[in-house]
């Protein structure tokens, strides 16, 4: 496979791409990018290979030099908040997140949790192709040692309260992944009566586990059922959440992380940051300031960091919370939304009341790497629709005078091109939708 990082590690099919092979290389790499002697983390989901493929990389590790510490199925929280609490140097996450059960993923952390940054991951690149062939990759793993308590212990002190979730009923779906156990035996020492679905580790997934609208119906259920203040979704690493309100209507991601940018920090705490695919909706409630960076973990950290943030979010249901959780963390996310509701004495139904409505359509197309990079340029060049601002600093977002935006980009991770809009009105999001895929389409054929 060729060595590539996405926005958010190295992604591809099992034992196809990311290969026994491979993972010795990353392996060997993340113990001499780090250094002889330093204490990595590993940790990886439930898909078939997760665990066989993480022996590879933690063998690799230790003939490097490495002691390797093996959190076993775990989310990939409990490893960036293990790094970091225990003063490791990094580690490594081996899951395929979103993506579906015949992909796997190697996702780097560095010292503060976070993905390393573009010039880290290039440095990692390097390293990796300066490593032999492997002769020898028998598979090995440490005994196993269970964080749950002490990321109990992290999660209150991040959210400044030991039951922050007292009198608060929360129905969840972990698919059977890491989450499965993890989040309800969290969510329950917060105070909550939890309800869960799917709650304990599975080879298959039960669902798509990309949280999204369209895969929610049986969490849905659950909440209409049980009764329950909320409900939470979760893809397999549990670093993307999904919530649901009380009536089992779904939350865009977008304005889940407006609702914490109010009810955490108030509507001036600071500077937000967030990539150029978020609604313009944080922009019209916020009146600190709102830092555009490009898409992905690596570099929504790294521009929390420099521009000192209150708080960072990402669309795709990926939530920061600086100045020590900087990963994408949706257990923590969790216990906010809880403390949020518990605190406030309101539904999240009442909440959401509260906020203006932006409508949001997200399409993609299919095609080939060469075809994705090849087409960008042609759109860039060809397409100027009247009345917009061109911000190119990831992908093309064309922003209109009413805060209405059409973004094109090809994804860091598939080959896919997103077509994305965000608009306060639906008609104008329907028409921009369509402008786009219609334009993507005509160029793709050309």
């Amino acid at each position: 496979m060729e060595v590539r990082f996405g926005t958010s590690g190295m992604r591809g099919l099992t034992d196809t791409e990311i290969t026994p092979e491979l993972c010795w290389k990353v392996g060997t790499a993340l113990a001499l990018y780090f250094g002889e002697g330093s204490k990595l983390v590993i940790a990886y989901d439930t898909r078939p290979g997760a665990k066989r493929l993480a022996g590879h990389c933690a063998a690799a590790m230790r003939n490097a030099g490495a002691e390797v510490l093996n959190l076993g199925v775990a989310p990939s929280p409990y490893a960036c908040a293990a790094i970091l609490t225990k003063g490791m140097k990094g580690g490594l996450m081996v899951t395929g997140s979103h993506l579906p059960y015949d992909r796997i993923g190697l996702i780097p952390l560095d010292e503060a949790g976070a993905i390393p940054p573009r010039a880290g991951t290039n440095k990692l690149t390097q390293i990796i192709k300066e490593v032999p062939e492997p002769v020898d990759m028998e598979p090995w793993l440490p005994e196993e040692e269970d964080f749950a308590y002490e990321f109990l212990t992290f999660t209150q002190e991040i959210v400044d309260s030991q039951l922050p979730g007292r009198g608060i009923k929360v129905a969840l779906d972990p698919a059977g992944a890491t989450g499965a156990g993890a989040a309800s035996r969290l969510m329950n020492d917060l105070g909550c009566d939890v309800k869960a679905i799917y709650d304990q580790h599975m080879d298959y997934a039960p669902r798509r586990m990309e949280p999204r609208i369209d895969c929610l119906d049986e969490l849905v259920e659950l909440v209409q059922d049980s009764g329950a203040d909320f409900g939470a979704a979760y893809d397999s690493d549990c670093d993307r959440v999904l919530f649901v309100d009380e009536n089992g209507r779904p939350l865009s991601e977008d304005l889940a992380a407006v609702i914490f940018a109010e009810y955490l920090y108030g509507r001036t705490g600071g500077t937000i940051v967030t990539p150029v695919n978020s609604s313009g909706l944080i922009k019209k409630i916020w009146q600190g300031n709102v830092v555009d960076c490009i898409i992905g973990p690596p570099e929504i950290s790294l521009a929390a960091i420099e521009n000192e943030a209150t708080f960072a979010y990402e669309e795709s249901g990926k939530y920061f919370f600086p100045p020590r959780v900087m990963w994408a963390d949706g257990l923590i996310a969790t216990a906010f939304l809880a403390k949020i509701i518990s605190t406030s004495g309101k539904s999240l139904s009442t909440i959401i009341s509260e906020f203006p409505r932006h409508v949001q359509i997200k399409r993609n197309i299919k095609g080939s790497w060469e075809q994705m990079e090849k087409l960008v340029p042609k759109i860039k060049e060809g397409f100027h629709p009247p009345g917009a601002k061109l911000n190119d600093i990831d992908g093309l977002k064309y922003v209109f005078e009413d805060g209405s935006w059409l973004l094109i980009r090809p994804s860091g991770t598939e080959p896919l091109l997103r077509v994305y809009v965000d608009s306060p009105s639906p008609n104008k999001a329907r028409e921009l939708s369509e402008l786009g895929m219609n334009t993507v389409k005509r160029l793709l054929e050309d």
